[in-house]
């Protein structure tokens, strides 16, 4: 299991319009998802001085991350969300259950809930680190905007049959996380908690780079499986030794150099040794290190998933 962004799915498929269960089933995955309710970011563009509160997963559209749009109180009335409350809302998820209900894929959401990353890359980044120092206020009322909605939209997708949900969080570099494990604790995980408890499906929680030194913080929120275990940051094997009898592990295959720039045999290998590392005894997805990107070669995309079904079949009599 894994997601792919659409340029992926269009080289893939040789066709501007995807079927999102024939996609999933070309390239063996076992689950499909929708993201029209990951709660957008308040930033301007990256190229621009466009101010794209819509970007970074809301529309689907490709954008980067710009400089964010909150420095005080009272920039707060920019932060616009649609009506959580309005039932139209949600007929984009309506219209994709009723397609794939039957699809005999698991279907997900992908939801940015915690508030945590919205009010950071919504805030210029020196803004934000004088606010943890100076103004907590500030960080604590975007923290429950961000939170409130969610806990709406959470309990209105919960009721139409979704499989599970993964969560969005991006909140660590390759050296570890955006803030220190003291400030998580004090500012951040009691609010997150909040949305944690109001998540009554199986769950998963993604953030890319190093999250070592916090994922024990990370685990009292209860979900169900991390992703995506970032290579090289952190050590699968490692992992599974720590958290696999608490967790499900989803990730870890490389995007920096085997999938983009790999041969067919390395793709297999890598898949093979990720296997031999975490796949004893259940637990382990194996998949990309972030999603399928536009940048991965086709061929390792197929050698990916051909190599996860000729080794990721119980029992692993193979592993030594």
């Amino acid at each position: 299991m894994d997601f792919a962004d659409t340029i992926v799915k269009q080289k893939i498929m040789g066709t501007e319009e995807i079927d999102e269960a024939e996609f999933a089933k070309k390239i063996g995955m076992d689950a499909i998802y929708f993201v029209d309710y990951c709660t957008p970011l308040f930033c301007k563009s990256h190229f621009s001085d466009e101010d794209v509160p819509k970007a970074f997963g809301m529309t689907g559209e490709t954008e980067f991350i710009g400089e964010g749009l909150i420095r005080t109180e009272k920039d707060l009335d920019k932060i616009v969300l649609p009506n959580p409350h309005d039932d139209r809302y949600y007929d984009p998820a309506k219209r994709f259950m009723e397609k794939y209900h039957d699809s005999g894929l698991a279907i997900y959401t992908g939801l940015r809930p915690f508030g945590m990353f919205n009010t950071i890359y919504s805030m210029p980044m020196m803004d934000f680190a004088i606010a943890l120092g100076e103004n907590l206020k500030l960080i604590d009322t975007m923290m429950d905007v961000f939170i409130e909605w969610n806990l709406v939209v959470i309990e209105k997708l919960q009721h139409f049959g979704l499989d599970f949900i993964a969560t969005y969080n991006d909140m660590a570099y390759k050296e570890g996380p955006l803030v220190s494990p003291q400030v998580l604790r004090e500012v951040f995980l009691p609010k997150m908690k909040i949305v944690a408890d109001a998540i009554k499906l199986p769950w998963a929680f993604h953030s890319d780079g190093n999250l070592t030194i916090v994922m024990e913080d990370l685990l009292t929120l209860g979900m169900n499986c991390v992703n995506p275990f970032e290579p090289p940051c952190m050590n699968l094997k490692a992992a599974k030794e720590k958290w696999g009898d608490r967790i499900c592990l989803w990730g870890n295959i490389d995007l920096v150099k085997t999938l983009p720039y790999g041969t067919v045999e390395e793709v297999e290998a890598e898949v093979k040794q990720r296997i031999a590392d975490a796949g004893a005894g259940g637990g382990y997805i194996c998949a990309t290190a972030n999603s399928i990107t536009g940048f991965c070669k086709i061929e390792n995309v197929f050698a990916m998933t051909n190599a996860v079904q000729k080794y990721g079949v119980y029992p692993l009599e193979w592993i030594d």
